[in-house]
C-alpha cells in the first residue's frame, strides 16, 4: 500500500460538510476514506443485516454438524433434510431481501 504523504485542502459549506459526514457515517467509513473512494469512482455500498444472516447460517451449520455426528456414531441412517432445506431457503430470502435493500451511494 502506498504511503499517503500528500494533503488536499478543500472548502465546503456547512451543509455540504454535514452531508459528507452523514454519508461517510452511513457507509461506516472515515470522512477521508469516504471522499477518496467517492473521488476515485469506487462503488460505496452499505449492507446491513449481515449479523442476522451469519447467526442463521451458524444455527443451520450446528444442526448439520449434529446430524453428521449422529450418522458417524451409527445412531441414524437416514436423514430427511426437508427442514434444513426450509431453513436454508429462509436464510436465502433474508439475504436476497437485504441485498435488494442495500443502499448504493450516489456516484
Amino acid at each position: 500500500m502506498a504511503e499517503k504523504t500528500k494533503r488536499i485542502d478543500i472548502r465546503v459549506s456547512e451543509k455540504e460538510l454535514l452531508q459528507i459526514d452523514r454519508q461517510a457515517a452511513k457507509s461506516k467509513m472515515s470522512r477521508s476514506k469516504f471522499l477518496i473512494n467517492a473521488a476515485l469512482n469506487k462503488q460505496i455500498t452499505v449492507f446491513d443485516g449481515g449479523k442476522d444472516i451469519a447467526y442463521q447460517l451458524s444455527k443451520i451449520g450446528s444442526n448439520l454438524n449434529q446430524l453428521k455426528i449422529l450418522a458417524h456414531q451409527g445412531k441414524i441412517n437416514i436423514v430427511h433434510l426437508d427442514k434444513f432445506a426450509g431453513e436454508v431457503n429462509a436464510v436465502w430470502l433474508l439475504l436476497s431481501s437485504s441485498i435488494s435493500q442495500t443502499e448504493h451511494m450516489p456516484e
